[in-house]
């Protein structure tokens, strides 16, 4: 399908990061912060900040969590929203 725009991001994580983490994220949605978005091995995070770089755009994530609505519980304990 001609016209399909998707949207590039590198994750950068604010906390659990280790190798198994995706360090990569397409949307076919712009991002926002606060948005829960689900990445590698199923576990959901919260956008924390978005941020331009010379090198493309960057979403921050916060803690991994179970599901959508613990995900924003977590993020808003740790300070990150």
């Amino acid at each position: 399908m001609s016209g399909d725009k998707n949207f590039n991001y590198r994750v950068h994580y604010l906390a659990d990061a280790d190798d198994a983490n995706w360090r990569t994220y397409q949307a076919a949605e712009p991002l926002a912060v606060g948005d829960v978005i689900q990445l590698s091995l199923g576990f959901y995070h919260v956008v924390c900040a978005i941020k331009q770089q010379k090198t493309g755009v960057r979403i921050d994530v916060s803690k991994s969590s179970q599901d959508a609505e613990e995900a924003l519980l977590v993020a808003q304990q740790d300070g990150f929203i």
